[in-house]
């Protein structure tokens, strides 16, 4: 998934069609209220599909799994509990066809592609939930397999995304900006993205539309004194004044011990001088070893949360839940549209089950609407 911005709808085009080829398709175009025009493309993933898993892979995942899924689930008194999520917790009986069956919740969860050893587990404990409703019975497993912690909207510290190309960091931290825009928090964006074609001009793209400043640092140095400079000045403001600072990283490659001690540099700068917590931003769409890989490669790195993106353009979520699941980390918001008003939502329990089971349920998400910033 990437984002094109231009001044015509018709160079937009163009430039996807330059960058990602004639199989690319458009998912969404925006106009700006200044004009311009913000394109989202993804490829067709159907001419891209790689031959399934040979079996050795499978059963090093499953070896992985099963050492995991050994430890008893996470208790309720030990997980903490986000304020939406105690909200999801007491939400009514769904209005679904579905019968809670452990033969029809086992399919579905495979069905998304959730490895089996994992699905048997959850359909396990979702069968022992004492839930009639299929929904809120998954979403009570996965409540104890899994830890939820969404970002709240001012974090106190600052935000840094990090990850691997084409998983969309820029926009999320776009989203997460003007989701603090929206409800009148002031917020700052600090972007390190210097390799990237055109990574300074989406940036500024996104700050000039959210009339956010944009702080653009080239190198480690550079970023620290952006940060110093920032926790300089709310000292002397208010001290009750919520603001945000959201920091937009180079993309990782850390298959290289170059991207790997790079990234790892930026991080430990950013937890020195402000605080600054690394978030990982995953897509979706994925074969579930690789994305398990992917997310224990960060967590090595001091990253413990996960913010999910490009829901709303992949077929399944099974790997989402292997790679929470084998490197230990905590759902902190879904993003299932590339608007950027609303763009994000907090990931509870009850919201993950919906996606996992909205295909056997034949029901969309309800949780939260996505409209053009603009409106």
């Amino acid at each position: 998934m990437r984002t094109f911005i231009a001044e015509s709808m018709a160079e937009a085009v163009d430039q996807v069609r330059d960058a990602m080829g004639v199989d690319a398709i458009i998912v969404s175009s925006i106009e700006g209220e200044n004009g311009g025009f913000e394109v989202t493309a993804t490829l067709d993933q159907r001419a891209q599909d790689h031959p399934a898993a040979a079996p050795s892979e499978e059963t090093v995942l499953e070896e992985i799994l099963k050492e995991h899924l050994s430890a008893s689930p996470k208790s309720a008194e030990a997980r903490p509990t986000h304020p939406s999520e105690r909200a999801d917790e007491q939400v009514a009986k769904s209005e679904t066809s579905l019968v809670l069956s452990e033969s029809i919740l086992l399919k579905a969860l495979e069905d998304q592609g959730v490895p089996a050893i994992l699905a048997s587990a959850l359909t396990a404990e979702a069968m022992n939930a004492g839930v009639d409703d299929p929904v809120n019975a998954l979403a009570t497993a996965l409540a104890d397999r899994f830890s939820f912690e969404p970002l709240p909207i001012a974090p106190p510290h600052p935000i840094m995304a990090v990850g691997l190309p084409g998983h969309g960091k820029t926009v999320t931290i776009a989203k997460l900006a003007a989701r603090a825009a929206v409800e009148n928090v002031r917020a700052q964006i600090i972007s390190t993205d210097a390799e990237r074609t055109g990574a300074r001009a989406q940036a500024e793209a996104y700050g000039e539309l959210l009339q956010i400043p944009v702080d653009h640092t080239e190198t480690i140095d550079a970023m620290g004194l952006v940060l110093d400079q920032r926790t300089d000045r709310m000292a002397i403001e208010a001290g009750d004044r919520r603001e945000a600072c959201f920091i937009d990283t180079a993309a990782a490659n850390l298959l290289t011990p170059e991207g790997r001690q790079s990234l790892q540099l930026q991080i430990a700068s950013g937890k020195q001088i402000s605080g600054a917590e690394p978030i990982l931003v995953l897509a979706a769409s994925g074969d579930a070893r690789s994305m398990a890989e992917t997310a224990q490669d960060f967590a090595n790195l001091g990253v413990r949360r996960i913010i999910v993106t490009q829901l709303d353009a992949s077929r399944r979520f099974g790997g989402i839940l292997a790679a929470a699941e084998i490197a230990e980390l905590s759902f902190a918001q879904f993003s299932d549209t590339p608007y950027l008003a609303r763009g994000v939502a907090a990931a509870t329990p009850l919201r993950l089950a919906q996606m996992l089971l909205r295909q056997a349920v034949n029901a969309p998400l309800t949780e939260h609407t996505s409209p053009n910033l603009a409106d």
